[in-house]
């Protein structure tokens, strides 16, 4: 209802009292079982009811119910036995036989101009309700609606509708739903003398649903606007005529002869139509349809529509239709051929504000199959055969502010699958091609079935910045926090993969941007199944070198923190390019920042991302190995204060060469595997731990000649001889000495402790130790990983479960996830949450069937 207003008064506190009221609605509307009763009607209700709370008894007499002008007067009870059962007793009738009070019903009469349409004639509107309403019975009722003579005539048209008859009863005598009877048994009306005759019963609803229906006669429709008054700017013409009958039990199926009948036609002939919001109007309209029966079975009716043929603007569509079984399996077969400017459908359909569709689409289409397959969801029984062209597409929404074009491509549809060919095609300056097939594309639209197909495209050029919308800062400037996760207030969620789409892409393109770093040469395969993305062998010539990349990104186990896998093979690749484009290896890699020169790398890792699309790095877990083919490392700050102590200036910038460590990485800490390097005459031992929070743990065995040190090294060596022997370690010095350093603190303010190998002992044995207790962690933290995911199924199902039930008791609720670090190498776009067009698609298709199933969950593998 709209504009409601109610009041009453009365003594509420007694167990027998008087409610006075007054209800009025500016509009209301009333539909059961799909039926509209009321629809946009004006209401008033003046009552004093009796109500008895010793009884549940609410009893009441009035004269003043009017809906639109016509009045009505009724009196009765209610009594609630239960607050499913209802016992009743009620009668209505008009107080008077104007035919303009039942006219007032029908909403395309009641307008502004109501009051001055001419009537006359008689009308006659009663009934009653006895019995008790449940879950399981229905009262008794008897409605009649009697027009005689009626006629009609608004003061600005020349003609009226005249002679209108109308016999109308609802009727159940005793309560039983199959005793429900609806009858118009005589329905007349005339357009200028022009007859036109209708009748329809339908009784046993529940048994053997036994219909006697039928309409005749002529409609002039250039002739109508002399009759009904319609909308300014509009315009119709063209000729209906039908004949058509049916008349048995729907439900006599048996295979043999039967008593239903069924026959007649419907034609339309130069139907044309317009009106200021459908400006390209339709035209040159002529429909034959043909009803027929053998046999006497109700599913032996065929509905044929031989010939169709409309033009919409200048597009011309020619049909054919054929309904066989109605009864049972609703068969359907048919073709259809034309021309469809896409940018008139906006006649027919509302799109979101900045949204447009142009182009051409020349299908020429057979279609077959049966509402008993839709409804049971085998859509490989739905035949589609024959091709669409599609020319000049230009589709621009506020998600693609520049507009995807494409000139053109073709479809080719069969009983097994759909195929897609010579599609090219531009965005944001992106030129591209496409190639494929799909399967069950139906069954997708209609029931979220599988998806299944295969893809080829291409690409000349692609700034994945403008596509993203990403900021083109590097990600270099982002810190990373201590505790390996970020605090981001992002209110993003996670890309679901969707469970049942089993997709193959196979890409190439030739140049590609994202943030600072351009791709070249790319290739490789995308893959999607099971709830996964899976990157096979994507190869990219990039940043002077080359790489090929392997990658999954799942959310089968865990919705809310996906799990990804991610791996790499670099080779020749420019080490500065590399550290300030990628914070993998800036977090894996710190020294990068200080090398110069040429890195091959290998690397893979397993962890999460968080609801914002971030890595979680405490997840991370890894291995991998660098090769620096040839570089010069200076302006590290470890290596500047260990020369400084030791007075050895090469220490501050040297240069280096196939200098290959072995890395593992978990909960946020990096461990270097010890490995050599040899300046000159110096040789050192390196190993040790990093953090993702730039900590170091490093220990260096080195061996060094005593004449490559400066004064103060020489002393730094000497005193520490003297401790030792004070010590009771006796250590002889000779041309070469053996140290053992350890380099902690930060990458930016390290300390330096230095010591005699037969002081301390070999650092690099101590490393061992600790690198196995590491190992131990990495396993541990594998094992939890395991039985988190374990459990986030669990609590998944939980969650699927108490859902379904509160979606059940209280209707669709959405729920909100928060996010965790660094931007990921391929982020995914975010839901816009608007309606896709298969949504619409697919809504359209259940209302043209009235479908009412459960959905089916399919999972390809």
């Amino acid at each position: 209802m709209n504009g409601l207003t109610h009041s009453g008064s009365g003594n509420i506190t007694a167990d027998v009292f008087t409610l006075s009221t007054s209800t009025s609605a500016r509009s209301a509307w009333f539909t059961q079982d799909g039926i509209p009763y009321l629809v946009n009607t004006k209401t008033d209700l003046d009552a004093d009811i009796n109500i008895d709370n010793t009884t549940n008894t609410y009893t009441f007499k009035t004269d003043d119910i009017q809906l639109n002008e016509l009045k009505l007067s009724a009196e009765g009870f209610v009594q609630m036995l239960n607050p499913e059962t209802f016992k009743m007793d009620i009668k209505f009738k008009s107080p008077d036989n104007d035919f303009k009070n039942i006219l007032s019903m029908v909403p395309a009469m009641y307008t502004k101009d109501f009051t001055g349409i001419k009537t006359s004639g008689e009308a006659s509107f009663n009934g009653f309700v006895n019995g008790t309403y449940s879950p399981q019975q229905v009262p008794a009722y008897d409605v009649k609606l009697l027009v005689k003579n009626g006629s009609f005539q608004y003061p600005d048209l020349p003609k009226p509708v005249s002679n209108i008859h109308l016999d109308l009863r609802a009727l159940n005598t005793d309560g039983q739903p199959d005793h429900s009877v609806i009858d118009i048994s005589k329905g007349h009306l005339e357009f200028d003398k022009e007859p036109f005759d209708f009748n329809f019963t339908y009784k046993n609803p529940v048994t053997i649903q036994y219909i006697d229906a039928g309409a005749k006669g002529k409609l002039d429709l250039s002739q109508l606007s002399k009759f009904i008054k319609l909308e300014s700017g509009t315009k119709l013409s063209g000729m209906v005529w039908a004949d058509a009958f049916v008349k048995g039990p729907l439900k006599a199926i048996q295979q043999q002869s039967g008593p239903f009948s069924a026959g007649g036609f419907f034609d339309i002939r130069n139907l044309f139509y317009s009106d200021k919001n459908f400006p390209q109007p339709v035209s040159n309209g002529n429909i034959k349809a043909t009803l027929a029966n053998a046999g006497g079975i109700a599913d032996n009716t065929v509905i044929d529509v031989s010939s169709g043929h409309i033009e919409l603007g200048k597009d011309p569509i020619d049909f054919t239709l054929k309904l066989s079984n109605p009864v049972t399996t609703v068969n359907f077969a048919g073709k259809a051929k034309g021309r469809l400017t896409l940018d008139h459908l906006k006649q027919f359909s509302s799109f979101p504000a900045g949204t447009s569709l142009s182009g051409i689409m020349n299908a020429d289409m057979g279609f077959a199959g049966s509402r008993d397959a839709i409804n049971k969801g085998a859509y490989d029984k739905i035949m589609l055969d024959g091709k669409a062209n599609f020319d000049n597409i230009m589709y621009q929404a506020k998600e693609y502010p520049g507009g995807i074009s494409i000139p053109s491509s073709s479809l080719l549809f069969n009983a097994k699958n759909i195929t897609l060919s010579n599609l090219t095609g531009t965005y944001m300056g992106t030129h591209f091609t496409a190639a494929g097939t799909l399967n069950n594309l139906v069954g997708y639209i209609m029931e979220n079935q599988a998806l299944s197909g295969n893809l080829n495209a291409t690409a000349d050029k692609m700034n994945l910045n403008d596509w993203m919308g990403s900021s083109t800062a590097t990600t270099s400037s982002a810190a990373i926090p201590a505790s390996g996760n970020s605090s981001s207030t992002s209110t993003a969620s996670p890309f679901q993969v969707p469970a049942n789409v089993n997709f193959n892409v196979n890409a190439r393109v030739n140049e590609a941007k994202y943030d600072q770093v351009a791709y070249n040469n790319i290739n490789g395969e995308l893959l999607i199944a099971d709830e996964k993305l899976t990157l096979k062998n994507v190869k990219t010539d990039v940043m002077d070198g080359s790489a090929i990349i392997n990658g999954s990104y799942s959310t089968k186990l865990n919705k809310k923190e996906p799990d990804i896998g991610f791996s790499y093979v670099i080779r020749d690749m420019d080490i500065q390019k590399a550290f300030n484009a990628y914070n993998t290896i800036q977090f894996l890699m710190p020294i990068g920042k200080f090398l110069s020169g040429k890195l091959s790398s290998e690397l893979s890792l397993v962890g999460n991302l968080q609801s914002s699309m971030m890595p979680k790095l405490s997840s991370l877990t890894g291995n991998g190995n660098l090769l620096l083919l040839q570089g010069v490392l200076k302006k590290f700050a470890p290596l500047e204060k260990l020369a400084a102590v030791l007075q050895i200036d090469r220490l501050k910038s040297i240069s280096v060469k196939d200098i290959r460590n072995y890395i593992e990485f978990a909960n946020g800490r990096v461990l270097v595997k010890p490995f050599t390097i040899k300046i000159d005459d110096i040789e050192m031992q390196i190993g040790g731990f990093h953090g993702f929070d730039q900590s170091i743990d490093y220990a260096i065995q080195m061996k060094l000649p005593r004449s490559v040190m400066g004064n103060s090294g020489n002393n730094l060596v000497n005193n520490l001889v003297t401790q030792a022997n004070n010590k009771g370690f006796p250590v002889k010095l000779g041309e070469t000495v053996n140290l053992s350093i350890k380099l902690t603190g930060s990458i930016n303010d390290p300390a330096v402790g230095i010591n005699l190998k037969e002081m301390a002992g070999s650092v690099i044995d101590s490393l061992k130790e600790q690198a196995k207790d590491f190992v131990q962690a990495k396993m541990d933290s594998i094992k939890q990983k395991a039985k988190d995911s374990l459990t986030a199924v669990k609590d998944q199902l939980k969650d699927k479960i108490k859902d379904k039930l509160k979606e059940q008791i209280l209707g669709k609720d959405t729920s909100k996830t928060k996010p965790d670090s660094i931007p990921p190498a391929n982020p995914q776009p975010k839901d816009t949450g608007k309606t896709s067009t298969k949504e619409v698609i697919k809504n359209k298709l259940k209302d043209l069937f009235n479908k009412n199933k459960k959905p089916k969950d399919s999972t390809s593998q």
